[in-house]
């Protein structure tokens, strides 16, 4: 166990699929949480869909934290979608805000000693987190011109990056910021479990009501107001016409609130870049040395874009959490 004071990260999760084999034998899949790695749930995914496991004959999905539905994971969704027959369980709850999430971490840990007591296994670490440096003292970061971002996010996603041609882009109230970051820079075209763009060749990006109309949903009230530029496989990351704010929708659930993620766009890139930069360097990291990274990472995305970070439930202040208490 690292000593106290250390940022350190939590233990995450674990996950326990229970699935039925071609000659009708069942077997149980057991994924857990690791450093610079997507949710144990998606590892589960990837790794039953290598096992060429048919998703009707996954039988249930056990996990010590409940099912989230949150950025860099949406796991709820994601399993409901994946294995429509699974019965779900969990052993803590996990809910829809900061306090209640924490609430439900302190649960699991409670019930992770316990259980390493019974076995006199070695201790999990327990969350040290360290707070956000105060506002004002990281310094932010100096504007880039969009050939410099350009050149930044090529160097991360090379032939991945999806710049929108002028005319994609050219319609009516759209900000000369928005369209130049989304010609000049692009967007990656994927990156998961975080982002993947709206990047359809030759046509206009469309606003979310759009969208809704071509899925066959109700779009909501404000629909019209927003400019899609990808989704986090849970919502629509878009750009706000008036305030130019890129902010996450729910296109199935119009009455859920918007979820803050950056200023504007240009924030919005050089935060991907920040996180493209070091998310490889997290995995294999022990829970001190993945502490550290977290330290790090969440003071250079304050140093990007302040609002970023600057309440609890903002999009990137859900990743940093989930960071923090080793999910991701």
């Amino acid at each position: 166990m690292p000593p106290p004071g250390v940022p350190t990260i939590g233990p995450g999760t674990t996950a326990v699929v229970n699935y039925r084999a071609p000659d009708g034998s069942e077997h149980n899949l057991v994924m857990m949480s690791e450093p610079g790695t997507p949710h144990p749930e998606w590892k589960a995914l990837q790794e039953l869909r290598r096992l060429g496991v048919p998703p009707d004959q996954v039988l249930e999905v056990h996990t010590e934290l409940e099912l989230c539905d949150l950025p860099g994971g949406y796991c709820a969704r994601m399993v409901k979608a994946s294995w429509p027959n699974a019965r779900i369980s969990h052993t803590a709850p996990y809910g829809r805000d900061t306090a209640a999430r924490q609430a439900g971490m302190a649960v699991l840990s409670e019930h992770v000693e316990q259980l390493h007591q019974l076995v006199s296994a070695p201790q999990r670490a327990r969350t040290h987190r360290v707070p956000l440096p105060p506002p004002g003292s990281v310094p932010p970061l100096p504007p880039m011109v969009p050939q410099q971002l350009a050149a930044e996010l090529g160097q991360l996603f090379g032939p991945g990056l999806f710049r929108f041609e002028q005319r994609a882009v050219a319609r009516q109230g759209v900000p000369d910021a928005v369209a130049q970051t989304l010609m000049w820079v692009g967007l990656p075209r994927e990156f998961p479990p975080f982002f993947w763009a709206q990047a359809q060749e030759g046509r206009p990006i469309p606003t979310l009501a759009e969208l809704a109309a071509e899925r066959g949903l109700p779009p909501g009230p404000d629909f019209g107001g927003y400019l899609v530029l990808g989704n986090d496989y849970g919502r629509q990351l878009c750009v706000q016409y008036g305030t130019a704010a890129v902010v996450a929708v729910d296109i199935e659930n119009p009455a859920e609130p918007p979820r803050f993620v950056n200023t504007g766009v240009p924030e919005f890139v050089r935060c991907l870049a920040v996180l493209a930069r070091m998310w490889h360097l997290r995995h294999g990291l022990t829970p001190e040395q993945a502490g550290r990274w977290t330290t790090d990472f969440q003071a250079q995305l304050l140093a990007a874009d302040p609002a970023a970070v600057h309440t609890p439930e903002s999009w990137w202040s859900v990743l940093v959490e989930q960071l923090w208490d080793g999910l991701l």
